[in-house]
């Protein structure tokens, strides 16, 4: 599904740019990017990189959270569990024999 959902993305950006070329608008933006300098690219591309690795990094720690919430969560039931279990003996007390 996200491969694609992807693929159509990257299609309908094929298209637009293809339309812009067509109406001669692309040119004017590849001369005002052709004035600037290389090293503004750089600084762009590691921000766009660092986002990435920001998003990603911060999915990976709320899945690892989220398992970890639910060990815990089945700890917590089977102490209820052996709890109640306890207190049903304690109750009865022929369910001991």
């Amino acid at each position: 599904m996200k491969q694609a959902r992807r693929s159509l993305i990257v299609v309908a950006l094929l298209f637009l740019l293809f339309m812009l070329q067509q109406f001669g608008l692309i040119d004017p933006v590849i001369n005002k990017l052709e004035s600037i300098a290389w090293w503004v690219y750089l600084v762009v591309a590691g921000i766009i990189f660092s986002g990435y690795q920001a998003f990603s990094i911060s999915r990976q720690d709320k899945e690892v959270d989220e398992e970890w919430v639910e060990q815990q969560g089945n700890v917590y039931m089977k102490r209820m569990d052996a709890e109640k279990k306890r207190r049903q003996s304690r109750k009865n007390p022929k369910a001991m024999q």
